[in-house]
């Protein structure tokens, strides 16, 4: 899960592909979350790079403006996540590639001039 939400896999039936889609807890419930949410929803649309994970679709469940309060954010699936790849009993060659590409999605980022929060 992540640290905005709870994440989930998905089939999504009209691309046909595995997604992962996230739950942003109670985005609203104050300013400070509702900042998170739009910091989050806007990143992601704006940067693109193959070693970041892409946000495909954004959507809520709620059909009037007077119920809306949940947000699913659709991204990309990946096969793990960091969790998973640190328990893995890597060969040094393929940590350093999983390593490499860690480093030149956050490069891209910085170059952007955003800062990972989890860094």
């Amino acid at each position: 899960s992540g640290a905005q939400g709870i994440v989930c896999a998905a089939f999504d039936s009209v691309t046909q592909q595995n997604v992962a889609i996230k739950k942003l807890s109670r985005p609203f419930q104050n300013v400070t979350h509702a900042k998170r949410a739009y910091r989050e929803f806007k990143l992601m649309k704006l940067v693109s790079h193959k070693n970041i994970i892409g946000l495909l679709n954004a959507f809520t469940p709620q059909k009037k403006l007077e119920e809306f309060q949940d947000v699913y954010l659709v991204m990309e699936l990946m096969d793990a996540n960091l969790c998973q790849v640190i328990q893995m009993d890597l060969d040094h060659e393929r940590m350093s590639y999983l390593l490499y590409q860690m480093l030149c999605g956050i490069k891209h980022l910085h170059l952007a001039g955003i800062i990972h929060r989890d860094l």
